[in-house]
């Protein structure tokens, strides 16, 4: 029974495809490091949610996508990072991120969440 987290995000890509990527980590740094470059935009992203897992069991869920302000409405498509493209990473003021407690997920151990096969890092499929 191991603990981590993922960060999954889904976005528009083209014509109404979509892309999910999933990152799954069990460093807080890393963890740290992912949602500070994560680029989320409420126009193009369907969901984007921090997942806790402890002992092998979903245990929090944050909505991150709740965290972006849509400051699109004046048709300026300038988001809050200032660089005009609309996208910017979660703001997690308020938000605490709780710590993992048992085991962490090694590396290269596999993960099964919504019947995907995952392995700690980053991966990312295409509907």
């Amino acid at each position: 029974m191991y603990s981590w987290y993922v960060v999954r995000r889904t976005s528009m890509v083209n014509n109404n495809d979509t892309a999910t990527d999933w990152f799954v980590l069990s460093d807080h740094a890393d963890l740290l490091r992912v949602l500070d470059t994560l680029d989320v935009n409420p126009s193009w992203t369907d969901s984007c949610a921090l997942q806790v897992y402890r002992d092998s069991r979903l245990d929090v869920s944050i909505d991150l996508l709740a965290t972006i302000s849509d400051d699109d409405d004046e048709g300026d498509d300038e988001g809050d990072d200032g660089d005009g493209d609309g996208f910017c990473p979660p703001d997690l003021t308020g938000i605490t991120i709780p710590a993992l407690d048992g085991p962490p997920l090694p590396p290269g151990h596999p993960v099964i969440l919504d019947s995907t096969p995952l392995h700690y890092g980053s991966s990312t499929f295409y509907n």
